[in-house]
């Protein structure tokens, strides 16, 4: 698994889980601010579940696009690019005239959470409009990186830290796992590798959703497990 990977350059295209102060793009809204990153023990890459899976890979990261709040789709209420299937965000994962190995998307919680209701789709709901979305996204991606392999994750729950409280799976009518679902479909038509963290156990979290230090750590073990498979099915 190691070998197969080493040396390699990966890119994040992710939300708030995958943002840390001082690793994003300038204008990037983050999450792990200087005061978040104190409250979840997450003090430097090492501590993130992208930095513990370029570790253990033997990989080197090379830009982490993520975005606090950001969607798939785009919100109808913003104007701003920071929706994970515009121009902006897919052409943001080189660097230096240096494309990405990998590029691991985890995005799709925001989606999620807001069940995309107000966009005015006739005839579409939520995950009509995601589906489109993430497509589109990878669609984007792989112009313009066309040699690339794209990770792309589905959606774990996590449980908050001291009360053990899991978030709940449940949002607009939506289950989690219906985008989730989403996501494989997508990733498979586009010849993605597909990381299924929803088969994974709870992460703990600040708040049910932001991990914790510990949290990162079981998301990284996830993403490795999954990355062990398929490299044993493709020897």
């Amino acid at each position: 698994m190691t070998k197969l990977y080493k040396g390699k350059y990966f890119s994040v295209l992710g939300d708030s889980v995958s943002t840390l102060a001082g690793y994003n793009p300038d204008g990037y809204e983050v999450f792990y601010n200087w005061e978040k990153k104190r409250l979840a023990d997450i003090h430097s890459p090492a501590d993130t579940w992208w930095g513990i899976v370029t570790e253990a890979l033997a990989g080197q990261m090379l830009v982490n696009a993520s975005w606090s709040g950001s969607l798939v789709c785009k919100h109808p209420q913003s104007e701003i690019e920071s929706y994970g299937c515009s121009t902006a965000r897919t052409s943001a994962l080189s660097e230096g005239g240096r494309a990405p190995d990998v590029v691991m998307v985890f995005m799709g919680l925001n989606d999620f959470g807001h069940a995309m209701r107000p966009l005015p789709v006739p005839g579409k709901d939520g995950l009509d409009v995601f589906s489109v979305a993430y497509g589109v996204m990878l669609e984007k991606i792989r112009a313009n990186y066309p040699n690339s392999e794209i990770w792309c994750f589905t959606l774990p729950t996590g449980f908050e830290r001291g009360n053990g409280r899991k978030a709940s799976p449940v949002c607009c009518g939506y289950h989690i796992d219906e985008y989730s679902r989403v996501i494989e479909s997508c990733a498979e038509s586009a010849g993605c590798r597909t990381v299924r963290l929803h088969l994974f156990d709870a992460y703990e979290s600040l708040d049910g959703w932001h991990p914790t230090a510990n949290g990162m750590q079981t998301i990284a073990r996830a993403v490795l497990e999954c990355v062990k498979e398929w490299c044993a099915d493709d020897n």
